[in-house]
């Protein structure tokens, strides 16, 4: 096999290469994405369920000292 040949057999791989990484990142992106929504789905349950616990807690001591 001479250099030409080795050229050209290294530019394919390259080129397969390429191809294959620009559709991985495709992918984590997506993946990525996808993990960001959720995690902001997740705040805001937790953020709603503290807010509760705060108002109920408050609503308990206020009915507590009007006793």
């Amino acid at each position: 096999m001479d250099i030409e040949d080795r050229v050209v057999a290294i530019e394919k791989e390259m080129s397969t290469h390429e191809a294959q990484c620009e559709e991985r990142w495709k992918t984590t992106f997506n993946r990525l994405e996808e993990i960001e929504e959720t995690l902001s789905r997740m705040e805001s349950r937790l953020l709603v369920g503290a807010g509760s616990m705060i108002l109920f807690l408050a609503g308990v001591i206020v009915s507590l000292l009007l006793e």
